[in-house]
This record gives structure tokens, sequence and C-alpha cells, in this order.
């Protein structure tokens, strides 16, 4: 009692603290969400700077931080069921061939980017750069977190934007809970090379198959007339129950040993559009306002279980590498991918931009990265400053954008027609 307490009153804190954070982000022409992550990053360590260690094992016991971690991946999964709900794109904007060219222009650069990392890592055999971990596990490691694209940030950003509803935040969106659910898959690869077992990777793969049955099965049952009668004579309790259907799913693909990204995000997916105004609408309505509230608490306090053990190994030669692949993979990939997918010049680059934003997700990879041994500290750095500077980098980037190609919000009829049925 004394600890949720104890939790309660820190992320009344949390809370109020993330607002001037989002307010300092917008000054330097930042998304908020950047204010946030920020937020976390710097608070355990001005802390223990200003008054030691021992202040914040007062202030942040494990069990305080562990109950915040919880309400605020509850937060993100109440958020992301409503992003994971517009998420889709509108009928005849996306053909299976054109995602598929969205989707292999944002991963296979990024996969390719990580192997040539680890190829130089290997080759330079430098005192303290690399993990004690297999090469294969360090391969794939790289690889998910060179490919991957932080789905609660660029979330986040769209929102912030205003953007979320555009063919380029619909897209990016759709595509990036796509790369996650893919790069989490290597991340147990390279966990599982790492501890010599492969169980994991099978129990993995079932998860992802199931969630999807699931999902369909889910989107057929509440697609029936009594579902939306239900829903339109009971808002509150729809909405309740959305709710804690969503928070299961995610803790359930978390605990299965993929994101909670997924699960919540499905759910989103399941639940029929039934207009602007329609009672399923509303229900993903209400729990992704509630959402919204918490989520802060979820991006602060996993910035505060982020540290490193110091910098051995670090290399600023590696950091360039790491910092120019992954911009070329990312931001050039996905550019590359939307236009094969034949999106106009403008939305293809606000696609490249977005797929670029990393933050948290790869933020998750990396630790796990170096608690098996597989990345030393020193290049968990490197890949850490990546990870900021990338995501720091959206906003003007996307600024650069607009200004440059400004956005109509939506495809002209030629290029919509070219995305749904691919004619040459």
């Amino acid at each position: 009692m004394v600890v949720a307490l104890h939790a309660m009153v820190v992320l009344a804190v949390v809370l109020l603290a993330a607002r001037p954070a989002r307010r300092a982000a917008t000054l330097v022409r930042q998304p908020p969400v950047i204010g946030e992550i920020a937020l976390g990053l710097v608070v355990v360590p001005v802390l223990t700077t200003a008054a030691g260690p021992g202040l914040v094992e007062t202030a942040l016991p494990s069990g305080v931080t562990g109950h915040l971690h919880t309400i605020g991946l509850a937060g993100l999964a109440l958020y992301l069921t409503g992003v994971g709900h517009s998420a889709r794109p509108r009928r005849g904007e996306l053909s299976p061939r054109s995602y598929g060219r969205l989707l292999a222009g944002s991963l296979l650069p990024g996969l390719i980017a990580g192997a040539l990392v680890s190829v130089w890592v290997v080759w330079r055999d430098a005192a303290g750069e690399r993990g004690t971990a297999p090469t294969a596990a360090l391969v794939l490691l790289l690889a998910a977190a060179f490919a991957v694209t932080a789905v609660p940030v660029l979330a986040r950003i769209l929102t912030d934007r205003g953007i979320a509803d555009t063919t380029e935040g619909r897209l990016s969106l759709l595509v990036a809970v796509s790369i996650d659910a893919l790069t989490w898959l290597i991340l147990t690869c390279a966990l599982a090379a790492a501890a010599g077992s492969g169980r994991q990777v099978v129990r993995s793969v079932a998860v992802i198959a199931v969630g999807a049955a699931v999902a369909v099965a889910l989107r057929r049952l509440l697609g029936r007339k009594a579902a939306g009668r239900l829903c339109a004579r009971w808002p509150a309790a729809a909405a309740a129950t959305l709710g804690a259907v969503a928070i299961a799913a995610a803790l359930a693909t978390e605990r299965a040993g993929l994101t909670a990204i997924f699960g919540a995000v499905l759910v989103g997916l399941a639940v029929p559009r039934d207009g602007e105004q329609g009672p399923r609408t509303e229900a993903v309505r209400s729990v992704e306002r509630c959402g919204l509230l918490l989520v802060p608490a979820f991006f602060v306090t996993v910035g505060f279980r982020t540290a490193t053990d110091g910098p051995d190994g670090f290399s600023w030669a590696t950091l360039a590498l790491v910092l120019l692949l992954a911009t070329v993979a990312k931001l050039g990939g996905g550019y590359a991918g939307a236009r094969a997918a034949r999106l106009p010049t403008g939305t293809a680059l606000r696609f490249g931009v977005l797929m670029n934003t990393r933050g948290l997700t790869e933020i998750a990879v990396l630790q796990a990265g170096l608690s098996a041994g597989i990345l030393s500290s020193g290049l968990f750095l490197a890949m850490l400053l990546m990870a900021l500077v990338t995501t720091a980098a959206t906003g003007p980037l996307l600024s650069f954008a607009d200004h440059r190609f400004p956005a109509t919000g939506a495809l002209p009829r030629s290029a919509s027609e070219e995305l749904s049925h691919d004619k040459a």
C-alpha cells in the first residue's frame, strides 16, 4: 500500500514535470515527445550528481518505478489502440504490392546497415568494443536495431503535428507496426543465439500468428450490428471493456517475449470503423484520450531505466559510421520504397523522415542487447546517441519537407489509382 501511494505521488510529479518539458521541446522546434524522453533521461543523472545515489534510491526505488512502468504501459496500450484504429489505409489507398514496396524499402536497408556495422566491429576488433556473445548474435541484434522504427514516438509525433490522418501518417504507422513485429522477432533470434537456445523464437512466431488470428476473429465479432447497438446503448461500458482488452493484449504480448505495442495496435486494428460519430469509433476515441493522459509516464519512466555502465569501448569512428548508415538506410530506404510505391515526392520524403524515428523502441532493443552481453557499453552508447539524434532530427526534417513540398493531406487521384492498382 505504501509503495502504491509512493508511486501515485511520483506519477503526479512526472505528469506535472512533463508539461514544461514538452513546452521546452516545442520552443527548440522539437516534437513535444522529445521533451518527455529527455526529461526521463536526465532526471536520474541530475539527481545523482546533485545529491548522490541515496536520494535516487529513496525517491525512485525499484518497486515504485515498476508500478510507474506498468501505469505508463497501460497508458501506451490505450493510446496505441486509438492510433491503430486510425492507421488503416483508406479503401483503395494501398494495394498489397505497394505495401510490400513500402515495407521492403523501410526494412531491408536497415537490416543491411546493421550487418555492415557488425562487420566493421568484428574487423576492427578494438578492445572492449564488442560484447561477449557470438558473432551471429551481434549481427542479428544490430540488424534489428538499425531496422526498427519507434511506434510510440512516431504516433506521438503524428498526433502532435496533426498529420495522423494524412497518407504519410497512416502508411508510416502501418509499416512501422509491421517492422516492429519483425524486428522483435529478429531480436528474439539474437537473444536465442546469445543464450544458445531457439525455444523463444518458436514461441514468438506462434504469438504473432495467434495474435493476428484473434484480431481477425475479433473484427468479425465487433462488425456485427448487435455489437454496434451495444456500444451505442452503453458507451462507457464499451470503452472500459475495450480499454481492458487493449491493456491485457499489450501485457500478454510483452510477457510472451514480444513488444506490448503489437498487442495494443492489433486491438485497434480489430475495431471496425463506423464513421466519425459511430459508437465503435467513439469508444476508441474515449480509450485513446485516457491513454494520452498517461502516456507521458511511459516515456519518462523508460528514461529512468535507461543507463550505461560507462563508455568502455566507445569509438567516435564507429559513432560516425552508425549515424551515417542509420540515416541513409531508414530515410533513404523509406523514401525509395515510397517512390517505388508511386507516392508523390513530398509524401515519400515525409514517409522516409518518419521511418527514421527510432526513440524508445530502439533503446529497448539496445538494452536487451546490453543485458545479454551482445553489446559492450561503448557500442551501446554509440547506438543510443544514434537513436537520440535520428529521433530529434525528425521534427526539423519534417518542417523542411513541409516547406519544400507542402502537404495536401491526401494523394492526387492519379497517384491513388497507381497505389491501389499498381498500373505501370
